[in-house]
């Protein structure tokens, strides 16, 4: 093809460019003041949008620190939750001192609880009538749903106490979101952001003024009058305003451009090339004012979403529009592929949990998709990965993400073997769903089980990855797999009793019969104290305990709450102890606890974890008694009351008398050794053996109280209420 459209815009612009060649030496020097004033206001704005980025991302980085800190560290939870043990609050307020010295603009941080009304901070302990910074609390702490940073303000720690520094704070509720329950306060320094502002807020050009969010004055001289070519910017994140003046007033005026001859020159010549340029421009315009006329009625129709190309340039304009209908029509494509598989999902949910009813158009389109002619009914299961804190700690996301596509196509391959329709999603991380589709109203269970029992052996044979599926009832409505899939979850929920990496079916659990929970219950209590006092009928009281939450088959929810009750007693009885007592079953046993609490799966892995962990306790505590001078005394005292129990005249007299010691001296090392009463302990020796006679023996009530030490019947009876809760009547008929 002949360039015949090049040739002819050369010939008709190359005059014009030699009369605009006459320009450049004026329009250079205009242009050249006019561009080096716009430079120097795009740097500005550069200038000031780096002080604000500066300015917020620090304060942000601060409030992350703050949430992060509330998130992962359970001093604070637990500071919430009335802890006020002297080493904990130590422990809080270097907790809080590491926060303070994490950022060198963080002037303190305190914790306020609203519970007793105490506030700890970095340096020290108050009561809220004590502290200085009250009014901030009240008016903050039932606020927490939005994190926010406050105007500059006095802080004051003590109550009337001389002004400390002038901060900007920020607070959120512990736990997070948490009303009313505890606020944790972090103030910042104005001073290091005056600092900061000063540093690098100020140059030989620019001078930076800032403002809060209510017009006060933070940085800078106030009331000065803006001008041309000021910036201002408004941070998204503070809400601060960012203002900047230059320092020197332009120079040059363009007066003395105009009245010169030379501009007179120029002017008349552009004049001549103007007209020259339209002339030649109407002869040579036609093709591109077609498109570009056709361009605009386009706009014109999709008002909404114009093209917009580069201005000026028409054949750029022209290409850009041609590229633009390219990539769009890409885009479209691409999206609508996204999109249809978000509708997918978001159907799947509203199926699985009923939250919206299923459009019979919709799903009917929906089945032909996938190849259904007509739904008959449908059945759920559910795989749960085994283990998956582990499983997230061995792997790493790209081999996680092949996992669990793995899992899927095994699913499917073997359902399509079975000539079954399903379809399946990821309801969350560790779960995921299937949907068995059958044309016929029939159940598909027994093939459902056949599926998932053949997909979990692959996962274990091939992947070493374990996979325990739940599986729901069959249903014959659409509205109705939202029943399905509660079954299934079920069933997952057993498998704390039922065990890990098999298939549950519904039917299993609804076979289940209970036994009466209160029986096992009785265990915790007696548990705890003998294994305070040091009694080795602790570990069997423990298995016992294990073995009937084995036959109860209980789900994982209720078998956390009898776990929550026994950790419980056990605090309770610990307390009773000494400090490095206390000490030692806190590093030996919560701690352990609260690290693996969520990856213990199983009864078997529960039970192992409080046998190994409380048995290795239980030999430190008797190591620290056995290291005490007294010990050997205690220890003869205490086989003296095993065997004496029954004497009615048993006192703490009678023991001096028997072991020639003081009965002062004797009840504090009894205390100090298992940190109970002496008369205390006597008592729960009494109530232990009166329970075995309750539970293994039909003898009165009287005969019992004569063979545990108490002559009259009525002080046994009310001996044992206050130690076991009921009377040895409805004990009786309870256990046996």
């Amino acid at each position: 093809m002949r360039r015949n459209w090049f040739h002819r815009l050369l010939l008709s612009y190359l005059p014009v460019f030699i009369l605009i060649v006459c320009l450049f030496v004026f329009i250079g020097i205009v242009q050249l003041n006019d561009l080096s004033r716009k430079e120097a206001m795009k740097s500005s704005q550069v200038y000031v949008q780096n002080i604000q980025n500066s300015i917020d991302m620090s304060l942000r980085s601060i409030e992350i620190m703050m949430l992060e800190t509330i998130t992962r560290n359970v001093k604070l939870t637990t500071f919430a939750g009335m802890e006020s043990d002297s080493s904990f609050i130590i422990e809080l307020s270097q907790l809080l001192q590491s926060m303070t010295t994490s950022n060198a603009w963080i002037d303190s941080v305190y914790i306020y609880r609203s519970g007793d009304g105490t506030i700890v901070s970095d340096k020290t302990i108050l009561k809220i009538d004590q502290f200085g910074d009250s009014a901030y609390i009240e008016s903050n702490l039932a606020n927490v749903q939005k994190v926010q940073w406050s105007t500059p303000r006095i802080f004051r720690t003590i109550q009337n106490g001389n002004p400390e520094e002038r901060v900007i704070s920020i607070s959120s509720g512990v736990p997070i979101h948490s009303k009313g329950i505890a606020l944790l306060v972090v103030n910042i320094k104005m001073s290091a952001i005056q600092e900061f502002l000063e540093k690098y807020g100020n140059s030989e050009v620019n001078k930076i003024a800032v403002t809060d969010n209510e017009g006060h004055q933070l940085f800078g001289a106030a009331g000065l009058e803006a001008k041309a070519g000021d910036t201002t910017l408004v941070s998204g994140y503070t809400g601060w305003t960012y203002s900047n003046s230059f320092k020197t007033e332009s120079i040059g005026s363009i007066y003395f451009y105009m009245t010169s001859g030379w501009f007179i020159i120029g002017f008349l010549g552009l004049l001549i090339g103007i007209g020259w340029v339209v002339y030649i421009t109407r002869q040579n315009y036609k093709p591109i004012e077609t498109i570009m006329s056709r361009i605009q009625k386009y706009n014109q129709v999709h008002k909404h979403n114009p093209i917009q190309g580069l201005s000026g340039d028409e054949l750029s304009y022209i290409d850009y529009t041609l590229s633009n209908m390219i990539e769009v029509s890409e885009e479209y494509e691409t999206q609508s592929k996204v999109n249809e598989k978000y509708r997918q999902l978001m159907l799947f949910k509203e199926l699985v949990e009923g939250s919206n009813p299923i459009d019979r158009a919709e799903w009917e389109a929906e089945l032909r998709q996938m190849g259904i002619a007509s739904f008959g009914s449908a059945s759920v299961s559910i795989g749960e990965i085994d283990k998956y804190i582990d499983f997230l700690s061995q792997h790493s996301r790209r081999d996680q993400g092949l996992f669990k596509y793995i899992l899927k196509k095994v699913v499917e391959e073997t359902a399509e073997a079975k000539g079954l329709r399903i379809w399946q999603e990821w309801i969350t991380n560790h779960r995921l769903c299937v949907i068995f589709f059958e044309e016929q109203q029939q159940p598909a269970e027994s093939l459902m089980l056949e599926v998932s029992e053949q997909a979990r052996k692959w996962m274990q044979d091939n992947l070493n990855l374990t996979v325990t599926f739940g599986l729901g009832n069959t249903v014959s409505e659409a509205n109705a797999i939202v029943q399905s899939y509660e079954a299934a979850a079920r069933a997952l929920d057993y498998k704390s009793a039922l065990g890990s990496n098999r298939v549950i079916g519904h039917w299993e659990i609804e076979l289940l019969s209970h036994d009466d929970l209160y029986v096992y219950l009785q265990y915790v209590r007696t548990i705890a104290q003998a294994f305070r006092v040091g009694n080795d009928g602790w570990e069997e009281q423990l298995r016992l305990l294990f073995e009937g939450l084995r036959r109860l088959m209980l789900p994982r929810e209720e078998i956390s709450g009898i776990l929550s009750y026994m950790n419980y007693y056990f605090y309770r009885e610990m307390m009773e102890l000494p400090p490095d007592y206390q000490e030692l079953w806190n590093r030996e046993f919560r701690t352990p606890w609260d690290v693996n609490m969520d990856a213990l799966e199983t009864l078997e892995e529960l039970e192992f974890f409080y046998s190994k962990t409380l048995t290795s306790c239980a030999r430190k505590i008797e190591a620290i008694r056995e290291s005490k001078g007294n010990h050997g005394v205690v220890q003869k005292v205490k086989a003296y009351i095993e065997e004496n129990f029954s004497n009615p005249d048993l006192s703490l007299s009678s023991l001096s008398d028997q072991f020639h010691m003081n009965a002062s001296s004797l009840s504090t090392l009894f205390k100090e050794d298992f940190g109970e009463k002496f008369v205390v302990y006597v008592c729960q020796v009494r109530m232990e053996h009166a329970k075995e006679l309750l539970r293994g023996t039909n003898l009165p009530i009287q005969e019992i109280s004569e063979r545990v030490g108490y002559v009259h019947q009525m002080s046994f009876i009310r001996a044992f209420k206050k130690m076991i809760g009921t009377t040895p009547g409805d004990y009786r008929k309870v256990h046996q």
